[in-house]
């Protein structure tokens, strides 16, 4: 066994410098001046699953990883409200979303015949997938729309759904038994997304829809972009004497004489008190190869209890908003492996951006053959770009004459095996016992998690911030 470096251990090392281990570096500079704090990221940038990329001739940065919060993300707005940074609303059309889904086009999952090309039962006919969806979940949390945050633990404590445990169902498979595998089908296409509609367990998925987040909220982008959020926390906590080290990938970490020994990929060992590990779970699993501590039964039940999924994004950019107004709003869904597109018309002068494909989970797998070993933020394959274009002309039958485009940029959220689109809590889990754990799992171990994996805002930046939020109350003495 190694013994620790001659140096000082630091107070405190972050790993990972995305959102949460921005803010926790960040937070924790402010409440503990007198530390030693050190934020260390494996890659070349701050911002991890954050990155917006400035292209010449587009009005806003285009978003390859998270691009908006909601208002009443309170976290997230009271960061960028404080800081004066400028935002600008996510959809500036105001207008109705739109589907394509078996060759029908409609007024996307309140359209009431967005459905025709599904073999629906006769009381599903004419139904929409908002109403179709709602009627499961009344099946799954009786009286949802009413619950608050207690109300939704004890329907995951002692709820029971066809005689088996709520918790016991992924909404997938709960969404096909109540409503049969067409209406399943037809619900899960118009909604656009694979892995929130199949593998979420079903009674978290529920409130992760409807509890929590004002229906009035809008949905809004900062003008520099989503990246904006990390860099800022993460400059002010260098300000503030905080170091911060890219280039830096944490490859295991022991415990020696009560001290934390880390070592990193570039051969530099460092020694700390405590470490927050602020990683996706694919990063955490590939660290725990090497990390006998994060072997541990605590850490093996916090880490199972969600799973990660990949996601795909392809941006592209045109001379003139060629989609108007054929299509009237932001987004269309279709069943077609495009799943998603959002339109972004540009002001005069400038170029109108299309992102043209965006998947996740298994949605992702027709086009990993296409995207190759291209890297992040690079344009397309030409293979990838000619499916693309044809899908695109079949997703939009009322546009005769479809432009080529000026430029587009690629990102495949899993290409990376340290690296996934975000998490979902797994069916079979009760999430309310593990959001108490996860923060630091092992009370005897000086290590910490902090991931919007282990929060109730999966996938959005607000989780991020609420789980790092759970890490610095139990860094600051808050009993486990």
């Amino acid at each position: 066994m190694a013994e620790p470096p001659k140096s000082e251990p630091l107070d405190l090392a972050v790993i990972g410098a995305g959102a949460a281990g921005a803010f926790v570096a960040h937070e924790m500079k402010i409440a503990r001046p007198d530390w030693s704090i050190g934020l260390f990221e494996r890659s070349d940038r701050i911002g991890g699953r954050l990155r917006s990329v400035s292209i010449e001739g587009i009005d806003h940065a285009i978003e390859l990883g998270g691009m908006r919060f909601l208002s009443s993300h309170t976290r997230v707005a009271d960061l960028v409200e404080g800081w004066g940074l400028g935002t600008h609303a996510f959809d500036a059309t105001g207008e109705p979303e739109r589907s394509y889904l078996r060759g029908v086009v409609a007024a996307g999952a309140d359209a009431r015949d967005a459905g025709r090309g599904y073999e629906l039962t006769d009381d599903q006919r004419g139904r929409t997938a908002v109403e179709l969806a709602m009627s499961a979940f009344e099946q799954i949390v009786p009286g949802f729309q009413q619950l608050d945050h207690e109300g939704y633990v004890r329907r995951r404590a002692g709820g029971r759904l066809l005689g088996r445990p709520v918790t016991a169902w992924s909404i997938g498979e709960a969404l096909e038994t109540i409503l049969g595998d067409e209406a399943r089908r037809f619900v899960n296409d118009a909604f656009g997304y694979d892995s929130g509609l199949r593998a979420f367990c079903a009674p978290d998925l529920v409130e992760f829809l409807f509890a929590g987040d004002d229906p009035r909220a809008e949905a809004r982008t900062p003008d520099a972009g989503m990246e904006r959020i990390p860099t800022e926390l993460a400059g002010r906590f260098e300000a503030a004497g905080g170091v911060v080290e890219l280039g830096h990938e944490l490859a295991s970490l022991e415990v020696v004489n009560g001290t934390l020994l880390l070592r990193f990929a570039n051969s530099k060992t460092i020694s700390a008190a405590r470490i927050v590990l602020a990683m996706p779970l694919p990063a955490l699993r590939l660290l725990a190869s090497d990390a006998s501590a994060l072997r541990a039964p605590a850490f093996h039940e916090v880490f199972r209890s969600v799973e990660g999924f990949p996601a795909m994004k392809l941006y592209l950019w045109y001379e003139s908003p060629w989609w108007r107004p054929a299509v009237p709003g932001i987004r269309t869904t279709t069943d077609l492996p495009l799943r998603k597109i959002f339109y972004f018309d540009g002001r005069p002068g400038s170029s109108s951006v299309m992102l043209a494909m965006y998947t996740d989970g298994r949605d992702v797998d027709p086009w990993i053959a296409l995207h190759g070993e291209t890297r992040a933020a690079q344009p397309a394959p030409p293979a990838m770009l000619a499916e693309v274009q044809q899908q695109l002309a079949e997703a939009h039958p009322e546009v005769a004459d479809m432009p080529v485009p000026r430029g587009s940029a690629l990102m495949y959220w899993g290409a990376d095996p340290h690296e996934v689109g975000w998490h979902f809590w797994r069916a079979g889990v009760n999430s309310d016992a593990i959001l108490e754990r996860a923060p630091h799992p092992d009370p005897k171990l000086p290590i910490y998690l902090a991931n919007e994996a282990f929060s109730r805002r999966q996938s959005w930046v607000e989780g991020a911030l609420e789980a790092a939020d759970a890490t610095i109350q139990k860094l600051n003495g808050r009993p486990d």
